[in-house]
């Protein structure tokens, strides 16, 4: 049977992404994307995901993952699987395996990213001169971010643990809002607030601050009554999770100089993108004391595209023409 080059997978702390890739080139009608919780271990999910589509084996693997990669084996932070090569490998039928961390896939994709897909956010009234460097910033099940800026030899990628940090906070309100998500913790990190999980500690604290009880909903459901407007203490927290996001994006900036732009991802950073456009997200991002103008120098914009990482993937996979002959393997 004739297998397709290589297999891109994007492996988040609640998601599993998959595509088949052909010469670079990700075949969009093989996406899908699979619950973590369906699935005791990543060769399994990639296992279903081979019988589903009828491919025995992939001559290479290029795979994101959310968590620090650092060798063949990837213990993920925000879920319990532990990714190695070797045996995805097997699954896939003897094939080369190469982890990157998810937020470098990203950043390589940003080439490659049709720009219908890409919704201003904040678009400077006179934007600097780009030095070319560009960030991607995004919060989901965690936080994270990757700078792309170029070299005489190509582009680099620049990763970190950007959701790691310590969350910096501006009033006495927020300082009580920083020990609420430091309790049993020592500390608050700025993936405490920027993530689903975060989102539902922040509406919780508003709801203690103002006396009212704290209903059962999740996340999603935050920020569909923010949205809708029907319910104050939602409003509350997702404008405050904004003002967070802002202030965060608005230091990565500075951190890294992207003045060719920021690209922001995520499930929760798309599931409250009405609020990036008001005051609460524009006026954190631009408030850097004297460094105020250069950061309002900055475009923004938002990602309207939830598998970009299985581009980033697929882009740094071994090109060995278009199909290869490959025998067939039982799984």
């Amino acid at each position: 049977m004739s297998t397709l080059q290589g297999l891109a997978a994007d492996i988040g702390g609640t998601n599993t992404r998959l595509a088949l890739v052909d010469n670079g080139r990700v075949l969009e009608e093989t996406i899908v994307r699979f619950r973590n919780a369906d699935f005791d271990t990543p060769e399994e999910a990639i296992g279903s995901y081979l019988s589903g589509t009828g491919q025995p084996a992939c001559a290479s693997a290029v795979i994101a993952i959310a968590a620090p990669v650092d060798g063949t084996t990837v213990r993920m932070t925000n879920h319990p699987w532990t990714c190695d090569a070797g045996r995805i490998g097997k699954v896939l039928g003897g094939a080369e395996v190469t982890f990157l961390n998810d937020f470098e896939a990203l950043a390589y994709s940003l080439d490659s990213i049709d720009p219908a897909r890409l919704t201003p956010i904040h678009t400077p009234k006179r934007q600097l001169r780009s030095n070319g460097t560009r960030l991607v910033v995004g919060a989901g099940t965690g936080f994270n971010a990757a700078s792309l800026f170029p070299t005489a030899s190509g582009i680099h990628v620049g990763t970190g643990e950007c959701g790691h940090g310590t969350l910096a906070v501006e009033s006495e309100a927020e300082l009580r809002l920083w020990s609420y998500l430091a309790v049993n913790r020592g500390r608050a990190s700025i993936e405490r607030a920027l993530s689903g999980s975060g989102l539902r500690e922040i509406y919780e604290w508003h709801c203690l601050e103002r006396g009212q009880p704290i209903a059962a909903h999740s996340p999603a459901g935050i920020a569909d009554l923010a949205i809708a407007g029907t319910d104050a203490v939602c409003l509350a927290a997702a404008r405050q999770w904004a003002t967070f996001l802002g202030r965060v994006v608005g230091d990565l900036i500075l951190s890294f100089m992207s003045l060719g732009g920021v690209v922001l991802t995520g499930g929760v950073t798309r599931s409250l993108s009405r609020f990036l456009s008001e005051p609460d997200f524009l006026t954190a991002l631009c408030s850097k004391g004297r460094q105020s103008q250069l950061v309002s120098g900055v475009p923004v914009s938002l990602l309207e595209d939830d598998f970009a990482a299985l581009t980033g993937c697929a882009s740094r996979m071994p090109r060995r023409g278009r199909v290869q002959r490959l025998p067939e393997v039982t799984i």
